[in-house]
């Protein structure tokens, strides 16, 4: 029997109570919850409504107000012990004892993006009403007169990206420098090289019609509710669909970075840690699969590559206490003992982890590290590591966490970054880590911001 089939068991026509209705119709807090429903999907205005002359009919629309509202929770808070609610009789006692308005209030994160999506998921309802043109993909030039580029106008004012300009159809149909703007301005909001010209990309992106957009918002509005309700005053964000990391305090970033992110084949899982310690001019011991996948390959094309790179054997036995060097060392032979040797990578400039690691417990051996690549910050897509999450400014966070967190004194990093050997540094107080998959996000100019699924996860 489904959920709905056993919940309409319980809808008694003789009780004498309605939980959403009033004489007035619907009671405030019922307008509240049928919102929340209309954003995240559950619910469209036309589906319920009613004419309330009935009794019979009142009492019909405020058992599927019921229903509705018991998918809704069960749905968003799957798993969190709210298995219990499961019959219109137990709303029914909720509403009595006025506790129906904490019930809705506990299915709302306390998250700011929370609301601002919201707002953003109804503007697109909005333009809904309308039918989403479909551009003809050429190259424009200034001056360049077309109904096109009237079309092209109009979109990009609706999205917010060309500010409202009464202008006469002639005009609305010429390309000049505001549409060059922008495009550049919608180019950025999606993560897209910053061209101006109406290349593939930023067409495609423009064709997404409204009902695509409020999918995709509802996708990540679903996925802040199954973030924490409150997050911590303190704490480090890496959002990875956007390439950024960010150290939040009070709803605020005081901290931003570009960072690179696993690749889709060996992709950086989402998580909820904390970060407990830095390690300064780290050792970095490759997991099997680079060790035979890549730097093998490359030390047989290029005889003494390992050495060139700081690699060295140690003994795994031995407590890493023998040590065999890698230079002069024939390729074959390096293979041959790494039966019972592992390869390490000394300290120094060709470090893969660079000069700091920060390690944040997990199951998968995923940590924040920084890296002697820089070259790579500069591209528009950074998915390209095998997990880890390399820093463009490792230096930045240390220096947050000095006085912060780790209560060491300038000097003394510098003593120890000289000495070219590991030093462990403990967070006096770990420091959460929130690694989050948002491929949308409203920002600080009240603009909705959109990325690449990289990994394929959002299913709208």
């Amino acid at each position: 029997m489904t959920q709905v089939a056993q919940l309409t068991r319980h809808l008694v026509p003789s009780e004498a109570e309605f939980i959403w209705l009033d004489e007035q119709g619907p009671k405030p807090l019922t307008l509240d919850m049928l919102a929340l429903a209309q954003d995240l999907g559950f619910w469209q205005q036309t589906s319920l409504s009613s004419n309330q002359s009935s009794d019979s009919v009142s009492r019909d629309l405020d058992d599927r107000y019921s229903r509705l509202f018991i998918n809704m929770i069960q749905t968003i808070k799957r798993g969190e012990g709210n298995e219990a609610l499961l019959s219109v009789e137990q709303l029914r006692r909720a509403a009595q004892a006025q506790q129906l308005d904490n019930l809705l209030d506990s299915m709302l994160p306390e998250h700011k993006q929370v609301q601002l999506l919201r707002e953003k998921i109804r503007y697109f309802q909005q333009l809904e009403i309308y039918v989403w043109p479909s551009i003809s993909p050429m190259q424009y030039r200034l001056g360049q007169r077309s109904p096109e580029i009237a079309k092209l106008r109009w979109m990009l004012t609706q999205l917010g990206d060309l500010p409202p300009k009464t202008l006469n159809g002639y005009r609305d149909a010429i390309y000049d420098p505001t549409i060059v703007s922008a495009i550049k301005h919608f180019q950025i909001r999606h993560g897209l090289a910053q061209s101006g010209e109406l290349d593939k990309s930023t067409l495609q992106a423009l064709q997404i019609s409204p009902s695509e957009r409020i999918a995709h918002l509802r996708q990540v509005l679903f996925r802040w509710f199954e973030l924490p309700v409150q997050l911590p005053q303190n704490y480090v964000w890496v959002n990875i669909p956007a390439y950024q990391l960010h150290v939040m305090e009070n709803d605020s970033s005081v901290l931003s970075m570009r960072v690179i992110v696993g690749k889709p084949t060996t992709p950086t899982p989402q998580m909820m840690t904390k970060l407990t310690l830095m390690t300064v001019n780290p050792t970095w011991t490759p997991p099997t699969s680079i060790v035979y996948g890549e730097l093998l390959p490359k030390n047989n094309r290029d005889p003494g590559y390992l050495a060139a790179h700081g690699f060295e054997l140690r003994n795994v036995s031995s407590g890493y206490s023998t040590v065999i060097p890698l230079a002069h060392m024939p390729a074959q032979q390096v293979s041959a003992l790494l039966r019972d040797y592992q390869l390490v990578q000394q300290p120094g400039a060709n470090n893969s982890l660079g000069r700091y690691r920060f390690s944040i417990p997990n199951n998968d051996a995923i940590y924040l590290h920084d890296t002697p690549i820089k070259s790579l910050f500069s591209r528009q897509e950074r998915a390209l590591s095998h997990g880890c999450v390399r820093l463009d400014k490792a230096e930045a966070l240390v220096n947050y966490l000095l006085i912060r967190h780790l209560k060491q004194s300038p000097l003394t990093l510098q003593r120890a970054v000289a000495q070219n050997a590991p030093r462990n540094f403990p967070l006096v107080e770990p420091l959460p880590v929130l690694m989050t998959y948002l491929t949308a996000w409203v920002d600080n100019m009240g603009l909705v911001q959109f990325r690449e699924d990289i990994y394929q996860l959002d299913e709208y």
